[in-house]
């Protein structure tokens, strides 16, 4: 009896959650574990730094990470994993649509990305199709990705790609309406190393103040004009 239920533990998908939310990662891994038999969540991350020492200390078959977390940048953690442990596909996971932002983590090697307002269905399809070796892209990325790889941008498409990665998520953030000390708190930052990208990100943009960062922002579709007061989430 313990051999077969060994056996069966051996064959179930095997997640990794990082997610600096506490209550996210509680709900995600309760309904993963409850909802399917086949998928098991074996370790949580609250930063980057935490989510590289668990995947090197412990054999997974798939991480979810949040789209925005304390500590490297999301780009940097899809790059490092990529490098480091090749075999262990990277599913995004993020409460808002961001385009650029999306291509930018599957150019880094991310294999799948996830609504978190979608279903718990839907998360569990997604995994199952990574896991089998699929990478699974939204059809707007993949038209636009297409359309990169045919040169068709325009000067202004590629304005912003002259930022960092770190520098594209405290413009995001700060578009969106965060204040300079929430940014810096919740990437484990600095107040003056958030206030010196922003300045760069100012600099290389050309703009003279937060409005027209807020403008441009938004009419990339970067970040929303106006958030919902309450989303209707998957848990």
């Amino acid at each position: 009896m313990k051999t077969e239920i060994n056996q069966i533990e051996a064959k179930k998908i095997k997640i990794i959650l990082a997610d600096n939310c506490t209550i996210v990662r509680t709900c995600i891994s309760h309904l993963v574990n409850h909802h399917n038999a086949n998928i098991q969540v074996i370790g949580e991350a609250l930063d980057g730094w935490h989510l590289l020492k668990l995947v090197a200390s412990i054999k997974c078959d798939i991480v979810l990470l949040d789209a925005i977390m304390p500590g490297p940048s999301t780009l940097d953690i899809i790059k490092n994993l990529k490098s480091e442990f090749p075999r262990v596909p990277v599913l995004i996971s993020t409460s808002y649509s961001d385009m650029d932002f999306i291509i930018r983590c599957f150019k880094a090697g991310a294999k799948g990305y996830f609504l978190i307002t979608g279903s718990i269905e839907q998360l569990i399809d997604l995994i199952n199709k990574v896991h089998r070796g699929e990478t699974v892209l939204p059809a707007e990325v993949s038209r636009k990705m297409a359309l990169q790889n045919m040169g068709h941008k325009s000067h202004i498409e590629l304005a912003h790609e002259v930022l960092s990665d770190r520098e594209l998520e405290v413009m995001c953030l700060m578009a969106s309406g965060k204040g300079l000390s929430f940014v810096a708190e919740i990437l484990c930052l600095s107040p003056k190393t958030i206030s010196t990208h922003r300045n760069n990100v100012m600099k290389k943009m050309g703009w003279q103040n937060n409005a027209e960062m807020m403008f441009y922002a938004i009419r990339k579709g970067l970040v929303k004009e106006e958030f919902p007061e309450k989303e209707q989430c998957l848990f």
